[in-house]
């Protein structure tokens, strides 16, 4: 056959056909990567999803009544065999928290978590020393918050009441701790009256010598060293905790 002139042997015209099936394989590889995309969505979902039910489980698995933290759950999650970053545990306890699969204390040693159950409504005493977490319930807290939800023009549904203060074990370290404190106070006004005592005395001798200037000076320096052990027996005072007895 004999090519006329201008005829493209190199690039010849795509036929019909052969636009077919270009198109066919662009759709294919454009159909190929959306499955992709999904695929790798529904992956990652499908992950947020397995992690988000590890902690669930790992939080449900602490003895009933435990409020842990954040950093205690992750600990739990590496003796487990859970695969977990601590990033993962507290993103995944704030979706627990916001889809009501898991209740939130806080305190001054920060936020504890625990599983969010049917049952009645209970209230806590946190501990601000070591963290502890107590439940308990009071109709009379109950109650109420019934009343200030009414007075306040709410519908009541639920209250939570979390009450602050220090457990024996913290408040006996804390007495320990103060009666230290009083206990030194008492040592340095003692301290500054043994040596008001030796001024006076000094005073003493001064007046008999007819040094009263100088007799004076010492009596004024014994007044501001009295008076100075008056303010640290003043703040013993108000260190000095009450016993079990006096508080009864």
């Amino acid at each position: 056959m004999t090519n006329k002139p201008g005829d493209n042997l190199e690039n010849p015209s795509p036929n019909k056909t052969d636009i077919e099936s270009s198109d066919e394989h662009i759709e294919d590889r454009e159909g190929k990567e959306d499955r992709d995309g999904l695929s790798k969505s529904a992956k990652k979902a499908g992950r947020h999803g397995q992690s988000q039910e590890s902690i669930s489980t790992i939080v449900k698995s602490f003895p009933k009544g435990t409020h842990v933290t954040a950093a205690e759950v992750y600990e739990r999650a590496i003796e487990m065999g859970y695969e977990l970053s601590l990033s993962t545990v507290y993103r995944n306890l704030h979706r627990l928290k916001a889809d009501g699969n898991v209740n939130t204390v806080s305190g001054d040693r920060g936020m504890r978590y625990e599983p969010a159950e049917e049952g009645p409504d209970h209230d806590h005493l946190i501990c601000l020393g070591c963290g502890l977490t107590i439940e308990f319930i009071d109709d009379l807290i109950r109650g109420f918050g019934k009343s200030v939800a009414q007075r306040k023009g709410f519908d009541h549904r639920s209250s939570r009441f979390d009450i602050l203060g220090y457990c024996g074990d913290c408040r006996a370290k804390d007495e320990t701790y103060r009666l230290k404190q009083v206990v030194d106070l008492i040592s340095n006004s003692e301290t500054l009256i043994d040596d008001s005592l030796t001024s006076l005395r000094q005073s003493v001798d001064l007046i008999d010598s007819r040094k009263s200037s100088k007799a004076q000076q010492q009596l004024e320096n014994t007044v501001v060293r009295l008076s100075e052990a008056v303010k640290l027996c003043q703040q013993a005072l108000t260190v000095l905790p009450k016993s079990a007895e006096e508080n009864s």
